[in-house]
């Protein structure tokens, strides 16, 4: 009875370790099966990702460009058609000094003075007759005390030493000016051959044979510095331009203005005439 037990007890024994087995197999079955789904479906969004990350219209946006490059390029030819209509530019330029050269003849109209530039000259000979004069001055004052005329030994020596002293203000500029003090066409004519003066003919320009009348417009103090000048009007060549407004600064100082001409600063406009039969 004993040995009949245990050999009775074995087939369960069997049984239980073939369960043990078979849920072991279905375990690992699943296990795969769970797997080979999560690595499905990681491939299958994946795959949707992929799919719905290139965008189609990113093509059709290149093709605009284009046509836009093209539109532009028949637009220049259409831009130079203004250009024919640029001749009438030149009227214009004409309608400009008409109405400049109007200011001018207020200050052309002293021009009839300007063969005072031989104002500066008599200084000049003025200059000589002082050098002249103190000659004899010595030989009057030595007679005098000899015939004892002391009166008319004093009147003479008056009337020498008169000439010297415009002498001595005449090469300041303003010296002109201050003897036409109460002339403002002797002073329009001084500072007109202040500025003949000191006018210079550009060589290129002379070699090019250049001729003009160039207008220029400056503002001075009642001293005779120059504050400002600026070119009114174009004589057409830049070099004559250029000549006429350097011409205020370089005659300076000018003329100072008698009291009959009101303002300070004082504006003038003076036309600088540039022509190779005067040189």
């Amino acid at each position: 009875m004993t040995a009949t037990g245990p050999a009775c007890s074995l087939p369960p024994f069997a049984q239980w370790r073939q369960g043990q087995e078979r849920l072991a197999r279905r375990a690992e079955a699943i296990r795969c099966g769970v797997s080979l789904a999560v690595v499905l479906a990681v491939a299958g969004g994946a795959v949707a990702w992929v799919m719905r990350l290139p965008p189609p219209p990113v093509a059709p946006p290149a093709p605009p460009p284009a046509a836009i490059a093209i539109d532009m390029a028949p637009e220049p030819p259409a831009t130079p058609m203004p250009p024919t209509d640029v001749p009438p530019g030149p009227r214009q330029t004409l309608s400009i000094p008409d109405p400049q050269p109007d200011p001018p003849p207020r200050v052309t109209a002293p021009p009839a003075p300007v063969p005072d530039p031989p104002v500066p000259v008599p200084p000049e000979e003025k200059r000589r007759l002082p050098a002249r004069k103190p000659r004899p001055v010595p030989h009057l004052k030595k007679p005098v005390p000899d015939r004892t005329p002391p009166a008319d030994a004093t009147t003479a020596p008056p009337s020498v030493q008169a000439p010297p002293a415009p002498v001595q203000a005449a090469p300041a500029p303003g010296a002109s000016s201050a003897r036409a003090a109460h002339d403002p066409l002797t002073w329009q004519g001084a500072l007109l051959a202040q500025l003949e003066k000191f006018k210079r003919y550009p060589p290129a320009a002379m070699g090019a044979r250049q001729e003009g009348v160039p207008t220029v417009r400056f503002s001075m103090d009642r001293r005779g510095h120059v504050i400002s000048v600026e070119l009114a009007s174009s004589s057409g060549h830049s070099m004559l331009d250029q000549e006429a407004v350097a011409l205020p600064r370089r005659a300076q100082p000018l003329p100072a203005p008698p009291d009959s001409v009101p303002g300070d600063p004082i504006t003038l406009t003076v036309p600088v005439e540039f022509y190779l039969h005067q040189n």
